[in-house]
């Protein structure tokens, strides 16, 4: 499909080759062939001109030689515009000097770029003289010396402008960059917001935080996570509320010694499990004596100095100790060796410590542990109850001298949990007192980016919500700034571009200027160029938009190659002119079936000619 469309695109533009070289051959002045020339090199950079194309499209539709169109008047000038509007061939019949100049001042008061030509140079004087007072100012000799793609920027940055768009050429916008960003503003203002609403107790640690120097308050906030992470740690205080209401005892003081050596005592009996997990068990036949442990100590001092047992004369200490060994087992052998004298001495202060455990138990409020697992459950918790309790004591300490006459204190564990959270969520965030203070200070940055004179209302507007903490108005702010911003470039460039047509056309550049605030419709210029530079030096595409043609009963075919100046071609004939001998502009534009305005100096009327009468042959070869 796409080698068919490139292939029928091909023909068309062959076909359109064609009929520029038909025209041209109409005319053998250099002005011609330069027009053919370059007419052709758009055509086959696939740029045809418009007008080019409209004309032989409208010549290749058209079916009949059409009589004269009747003659009524035109009533006004806007029918005119319209007409042209909507027409790409137009004839204005009997159009004299002054009829043209307002046919002119019209289109330019619809905006239209303007190319008038004609062979007569006087003509060209006298339908320029004519214009009316408020156009002349935008008629040239010349096209303006700028590009045609800058033009159309201009025309349109002159018609959008605003009064509000033309102060940004003396106002001082802050760089994008250096505006603080408008989520982190709404943070702050909700901090500053809060604490202005708060009672006064309610942000009293905020303010002694923001009040102390970097490190002391980087020391208290190493308490706090201190304290949070421990307390986090501690076991649940739906099934272990014994354990929070002895870290509460401890924090105080209270039943330190006991909880200190029941944490020894647990320690202790859990590692003497591990460590005897794999030896022989001791048991007692009988219950030993009272004195069991001091009679195995000094005997286990007898044999380390080289003692041995006897069956006669025994030594003191070994009948000391023969009825604890009478009853102790160690597997299923009595006691001998002083490795057993060790495992019988550790399995009884085993077994004492126990007692100790289970006694702390029951004086602390921790639960019994009823087996090896539950004991290390037991030492488990513990040993976080120690760690959160000497974390709230350090913070108690820290939190009573934070500051001279300090009114906190930390008098249970549910307090101190919330202050360590009041201080890391500082620490993250700031409090209300800082985002206040933080506040004020950006207010102050940002409004000494622009001198007084120059600052934009948006930029008043971003600096007065700051100082009243309003997040959405300060959001809005940064918006309209944005906005301001892009309108600022828009002005710059408007200001640049007025300045690249002032050098070649200072009238024009004036006159725009004046339009943009008055009537911003009316953008356009009248060039007036004769026929033969004009085609020497085809102006580039979207140059203009109509070109109007003077005498276009007296010029020849090949003079329709003026339809590459402007999409529209309006010939223009004056009352009484001769026609030409043979094909001329004016007979094949009425060949084309294009819409005539009758007119004289009282007026004219659009007259549109019908498009379906039948035709007669055409003469084989005739241009168009």
């Amino acid at each position: 499909m796409l080698e068919v469309g490139t292939a029928n695109q091909r023909s068309e533009d062959d076909d359109l080759a064609v009929f520029v070289d038909r025209l041209a051959a109409a005319g053998d002045d250099q002005a011609t062939t330069d027009a053919q020339a370059r007419i052709r090199d758009l055509i086959a950079a696939g740029d045809p001109p418009p007008g080019v194309r409209r004309l032989a499209e409208a010549l290749a539709a058209s079916v009949a030689d059409l009589p004269p169109p009747p003659r009524r008047p035109l009533e006004d000038a806007s029918s005119l515009v319209a007409a042209v509007r909507d027409n790409t061939l137009v004839v204005l019949e009997d159009f004299d000097a002054a009829a043209t100049g307002r046919a002119v001042a019209a289109l330019l008061g619809d905006g239209r770029r303007v190319v008038v030509t004609g062979a007569d140079a006087a003509r060209l004087d006298a339908v320029r003289e004519a214009l009316p007072a408020d156009a002349a100012d935008r008629a040239l000799s010349g096209l303006p010396d700028v590009p045609p793609a800058e033009s159309r920027e201009l025309r349109r940055l002159l018609a959008t402008s605003t009064p509000q768009r033309r102060a940004r050429g003396d106002q001082v916008l802050p760089p994008e960059s250096a505006v603080p960003d408008a989520a982190e503003v709404a943070r702050l203002c909700a901090l500053a917001m809060g604490s202005e609403a708060a009672g006064d107790g309610e942000f009293v640690l905020p303010t002694l935080l923001a009040n102390l120097d970097e490190e002391r308050r980087a020391a208290v906030t190493s308490v706090a996570e201190r304290v949070d992470s421990a307390l986090a740690a501690m076991p649940a205080r739906e099934e272990h509320g014994w354990a929070w209401q002895l870290l509460s005892e401890l924090i105080f003081g209270q039943q330190r010694a006991a909880f200190d050596r029941m944490v020894e005592d647990v320690a202790e009996v859990i590692a003497v499990l591990d460590r005897t997990r794999d030896a022989p068990p001791v048991s007692f036949t009988a219950p030993p004596p009272p004195d069991a442990a001091e009679a195995l100590i000094r005997y286990r001092e007898f044999l380390a100095a080289g003692g041995r047992a006897r069956s006669y004369f025994r030594p003191a200490v070994q009948r000391d100790v023969e009825p604890v060994l009478e009853v102790a087992r160690v597997g299923a052998r009595v006691p001998e060796t002083q490795e057993d004298i060790d495992r019988v001495l550790e399995y009884l202060e085993l077994v004492e410590r126990q007692a100790r455990v289970d006694a702390a138990c029951t004086e602390l409020g921790v639960p019994l542990p009823a087996d090896e697992h539950e004991l290390g459950e037991v030492g488990d918790a513990l040993g976080r109850i120690a760690t959160a309790a000497r974390a709230v004591g350090a913070l108690r300490h820290d939190v009573l001298f934070i500051a001279e006459d300090s009114p906190l204190s930390v008098p249970d564990v549910e307090t101190a949990q919330e202050i360590a959270a009041a201080i890391l969520e500082f620490a993250v965030h700031g409090s209300g007192v800082d985002a206040a203070r933080r506040l004020d200070a950006l207010a102050e940055e940002l409004e000494a980016l622009s001198p007084v004179s120059t600052t934009a209302p948006e930029h008043e507007q971003a600096v007065a919500a700051l100082r009243r903490r309003d997040a959405a108005d300060f959001a809005a702010a940064v918006d309209a700034l944005g906005a301001a911003r892009r309108e600022q470039v828009d002005h710059q460039r408007c200001a640049l571009l007025q300045q690249r047509l002032a050098e070649g056309a200072p009238r024009l550049a004036e006159a725009w200027a004046a339009l943009a605030e008055t009537e911003p419709a009316a953008l356009g210029f009248a060039s007036f160029v004769p026929v033969e530079p004009l085609l020497s030096t085809l102006p580039p595409s979207d140059s203009a938009d109509v070109v109007l043609v003077l005498g276009a009963s007296g010029l020849g075919v090949e003079r329709l190659l003026l339809s590459a100046v402007a999409p529209r071609i309006v010939g223009v004939v004056a009352p009484g002119e001769a026609a030409g001998e043979g094909p001329t502009l004016l007979s094949v534009l009425r060949r084309a079936n294009a819409l005539v305005i009758r007119g004289r100096t009282g007026g004219g009327r659009v007259v549109p000619l019908k498009q379906n009468q039948p035709r007669a042959a055409a003469p084989v070869g005739q241009a168009g």
